[in-house]
């Protein structure tokens, strides 16, 4: 059982990384920085009024645009065991395309995804949980072998009369047991505040820390951290455009030697009679005056930065590259061209997450009593949502059918327009059966060969 005090110091610690992950969220949130700073200066400034704050989503998009490529068509597991891969599926679930593609947007956000598992009344079921939650402890060996795992997290209750009560579940979790901790309080920015605990303890059989990491890179860098400043200074650049588009509207009112003027008298006469009364000097000459100004804003220089600084976010980002001109009927290499980037941070997550995603199938396969689970061969399909030539790809596995150079299920895998092979393959065994009866029963109606003979004969 943990001590109290231990449990707060684990929370305390915790905050910088809990506040980075919470920043990195906001920018996937459209909820930028510049929101709470702005641009304006300290020092009032009187001609400055607009204050806007314009945030813009281009971490929201790059990630999106990831986890599409990456996770639009789910990934395919084969065990060597059509059966097997059944039950597979069917313990995944529908949820496993949506959970995959989570996983993803977490990882890409806060370096590292965590896939949480247990079992139910009997059945198999797995989640993701937040990053912010999850404090893994791996051991000191170079493999960094899991063996416990924090995890932390609020919750509200209502009771019947309506009244709000805020607790903090604190859980440690080992290859045996779960030890639960209930906090009457709530997470401050630094640490646990609580009133009272409630204890709970249970023991699972699952021999295993049932967490799984899914990290974004193997340096564990999430992808926000190769172009926010940018994004900081783009935000910048057109909060300032705004707010002197906004200012630009507004005159300054230059008073000349009328340092006694009431304004709102010389306003007043400015409005209603369009004229401003002038003082004579001793010479004769006038000796007051009236003179306006305006804000210049330099429009090509601010445009010409913004067009960098938005290329140079896609550029460090990895994205695919925008306001690209229409590629026609390109061929498949021209279109992979276009996506290289994409692809080169897609293939060193897809690295990363392969070796979760085999974790996973394990316990699976552990759960489902499926035999040699642990030394099983597992083979991964991964399957890009990228544009395509689908008249080159179907050409290339007809071609590839016609020679025999490559098996049908292979051909069924990396044919365009099959989402899963192994159903298609039913469906043209089924087609092909079908085709065979229906010959052989227009041969039978026409009397078959040995009849058609045998009724020549008899004509001669």
């Amino acid at each position: 059982m943990l001590n109290i005090n231990k449990i707060k110091k684990i929370i305390q610690n915790d905050a910088e990384r809990r506040r980075m992950i919470e920043l990195e969220k906001k920018y996937y949130e459209n909820d930028n920085i510049i929101r709470v700073k702005g641009v304006l200066p300290s020092e009032t400034d009187p001609m400055r009024n607009a204050d806007n704050r314009v945030s813009h989503n281009f971490h929201q998009l790059i990630t999106d645009e990831k986890t599409a490529y990456m996770f639009t068509n789910p990934v395919l597991f084969d065990v060597g065991d059509k059966k097997a891969n059944e039950k597979i599926k069917e313990t995944l679930g529908d949820d496993f395309k949506s959970e995959s593609a989570y996983l993803c947007t977490n990882a890409t956000n806060n370096k590292v995804a965590w896939l949480h598992y247990w079992i139910e009344d009997n059945q198999f079921l797995y989640s993701v949980v937040e990053t912010e939650q999850c404090l893994p402890i791996f051991d000191g060996k170079l493999k960094k072998k899991l063996i416990g795992f924090y995890r932390y997290y609020p919750i509200v209750e209502e009771n019947e009369n309506g009244t709000i009560k805020e607790f903090v579940m604190f859980e440690y979790w080992d290859d045996k047991h779960c030890e639960q901790y209930k906090f009457r309080g709530n997470l401050s920015g630094t640490g646990l505040t609580y009133l009272s605990a409630e204890y709970n303890e249970f023991e699972h059989d699952l021999e295993e820390v049932p967490f799984i990491e899914f990290k974004n890179n193997r340096n564990m860098i999430s992808d926000l951290k190769k172009y926010r400043d940018l994004i900081d200074i783009y935000d910048k650049v057109m909060s300032g455009y705004a707010n002197d588009l906004e200012d630009i509207q507004q005159l300054i009112y230059i008073l000349e030697n009328y340092g006694g003027e009431n304004l709102k008298e010389f306003l007043g006469d400015l409005k209603r009679y369009k004229t401003i009364k002038t003082e004579t000097g001793a010479d004769g000459k006038t000796s007051g005056g009236l003179k306006t100004l305006q804000i210049e804003i330099p429009v090509e220089a601010r445009n010409s930065i913004l067009e960098i600084l938005k290329k140079q976010i896609y550029e460090s980002g990895q994205a695919l590259q925008q306001d690209t001109e229409n590629f026609g009927n390109a061929s498949g290499v021209a279109l992979k061209f276009f996506y290289r980037k994409l692809e080169l941070k897609a293939g060193l997550t897809q690295i990363e997450f392969e070796k979760g995603f085999a974790k996973l199938i394990r316990v699976i396969m552990k759960f489902l009593k499926i035999s040699n689970w642990k030394t099983r061969s597992i083979t991964q399909t991964w399957t890009r949502n990228m544009i395509s030539n689908d008249l080159e790809n179907a050409q290339i596995a007809n071609e590839s059918k016609a020679n025999e150079t490559i098996s049908d299920e292979t051909i069924a895998k990396n044919h365009p327009w099959v989402e899963d092979p192994e159903e298609e393959l039913k469906k043209l065994k089924q087609q092909k059966e079908e085709s065979q009866k229906r010959q052989q029963e227009i041969f039978n109606n026409a009397g078959g060969f040995e009849d058609n003979h045998s009724n020549e004969g008899n004509q001669e």
